[in-house]
C-alpha cells in the first residue's frame, strides 16, 4: 500500500461565520465547499490550530524532483488553483509548492512551531492580494529610436561609414558600448516611471526575476512582445483592484508603441510571505527583539518605543535605500506584538507587565488547545 501524507497548500485565519474551527488531533475537518480539487483530485480539508488553520489534502508521498516537466507543471497549477479558490473566502498565507507532512500530528506540530510566523503573515496580508506586472519592449524599435534622436550615436555611425569596415572597427566597438549604455538608461527610466505610477496604489512591491519569454500568453495576434525589461509584484488591498485595472489601461495608452504590459492576478501574496519552517517561535522572537535592541524582557510600551525610534531613523522618506531595513523593523515589531498577544491569552493581560523573551517562556506561550 502506498504511503500517504498531508499535502500543505496554505494557511488561513479563523473560519468565517458564527462557528470557529474545532481542533481535532487525529483528523481534519472537511471544507465541503472546496471539494475534490486537490492534487490527484483529492478532497481539500482543514486542520485547525488555535486561531489559524492549514489547508491540506491527502496525497501519496511524492518526490517532485523526479517528475517530468509536464507532470510537475500540472501539480504546480493545481497547487496555485487550490490557493486561489481558498482566497475567494479567506485571507491566505500561501505555502511553497511541494510540502508534504507525514500525518495530521506533524501538521499540528508545524502549526505550533511556526505559529508566530503564520499569524504575523496573516495579519500583514489580511484583505490584500498580489498582482504581477510584466513589461516588454521591442529592442529593434528602441535602436531605431536611439539612432534618430541621439546625436552622439548619429555621429559615430557617420564616422564608421566614412572609414570603412576595418578602420571603423574601434568606432563600432565604441558605438556598441554607447548603445548598450543608452538602452540601459532608457530601461531604467521606464521602470522608475512605471513603479512610481503604481506605488501609491500598492502597500508593498518587489522586483521578480525576468522571464526569458518573447511571446507570452495573451500576446495579440501571436505577436512577439520582444524582451522583458521588468517583472514587478504589487501588494494591494482587494477593494482597490478596479483602480489597478484603470491605471494599467492608462499605462498602456501612455506607452503605446513603445512598451507592452501584462498583469496577472489577483493571486495569493506569494511574493510578500517568507515563512521559514526551520525557524521556530523562539528563534523569530529572539531575532526580532535583538533587531529592536531589547533586553530579554520588555513591556509592550518599551517594544513600541524601540520600534518608533528605529522607524524614525530608517524611514524611506527620510533616506533613500532604507526600504528593506524598514521592512525588517516592521516585521520584527509585528512578531513581538503577536507574541505579546499570545502571552496575554495564556496568563491574562496585566498593565505594564513585562514579556519574557527567554526560550522556555516563548515556547510555553504557544500551546495547542484541544477540545
Amino acid at each position: 500500500m502506498t504511503e500517504e501524507g498531508k499535502y500543505i497548500y496554505c494557511i488561513i485565519g479563523e473560519t468565517k461565520g458564527d462557528n470557529p474551527p474545532t481542533t481535532l488531533p487525529s483528523e481534519a475537518r472537511t471544507l465541503s465547499n472546496f471539494g475534490y480539487i486537490g492534487i490527484n483530485s483529492r478532497e481539500v480539508k482543514l486542520v485547525p490550530y488555535k486561531d489559524i488553520s492549514v489547508v491540506v489534502s491527502n496525497t501519496p508521498v511524492i518526490n517532485f524532483d523526479r517528475l517530468d516537466k509536464k507532470e510537475l507543471t500540472k501539480h504546480v497549477a493545481i497547487h496555485q488553483k487550490v490557493n486561489e479558490e481558498v482566497m475567494k473566502d479567506y485571507d491566505v498565507v500561501p505555502m511553497a509548492f511541494g510540502i508534504i507532512a507525514p500525518s495530521v500530528d506533524e501538521v499540528l506540530r508545524i502549526l505550533e512551531t511556526v505559529y508566530l510566523q503564520f499569524k504575523t503573515a496573516l495579519i500583514n496580508t489580511a484583505g490584500k492580494t498580489e498582482f504581477a506586472v510584466q513589461v516588454w519592449w521591442d529592442p529593434k524599435k528602441l535602436l531605431e529610436e536611439l539612432a534618430k534622436t541621439n546625436p552622439e550615436i548619429q555621429k559615430l555611425k557617420q564616422e564608421i561609414s566614412s572609414k570603412g569596415t576595418i578602420l571603423g572597427m574601434p568606432i563600432k566597438l565604441k558605438l556598441g558600448k554607447l548603445i548598450q549604455k543608452e538602452a540601459e538608461i532608457q530601461r531604467q527610466t521606464f521602470i522608475n516611471d512605471i513603479h512610481a505610477f503604481l506605488r501609491n496604489l500598492s502597500l508593498d512591491s518587489t522586483s521578480n526575476k525576468l522571464i526569458d519569454d518573447v511571446c507570452p500568453v495573451g500576446s495579440p495576434s501571436g505577436d512577439s512582445f520582444g524582451e522583458m525589461i521588468a517583472n514587478f509584484s504589487f501588494l494591494i488591498e482587494k477593494a482597490r483592484e478596479p483602480e489597478l485595472d484603470k491605471k494599467m489601461q492608462e499605462l498602456g495608452k501612455k506607452y503605446e508603441g513603445k512598451l507592452r504590459f501584462k498583469y496577472i492576478g489577483p493571486m495569493p501574496p506569494y511574493s510578500f510571505v517568507n515563512i521559514n519552517l526551520k525557524l521556530g517561535n523562539f528563534e523569530v522572537v529572539d531575532e526580532a527583539r535583538k533587531l529592536l535592541g531589547l533586553a530579554e524582557a520588555a513591556t509592550f510600551d518599551e517594544i513600541k518605543e524601540a520600534y518608533y525610534k528605529l522607524s524614525h531613523r530608517y524611514h524611506p522618506d527620510k533616506f533613500q535605500g532604507n526600504e528593506e531595513q524598514m521592512k525588517k523593523i516592521a516585521q520584527a515589531y509585528s512578531i513581538l506584538e503577536n507574541y505579546c498577544q499570545s502571552c496575554d491569552e495564556i496568563s491574562g493581560k496585566k498593565e505594564n507587565s513585562k514579556y519574557s523573551f527567554k526560550e522556555k517562556d516563548v515556547k510555553n506561550s504557544i500551546m495547542i488547545k484541544y477540545v
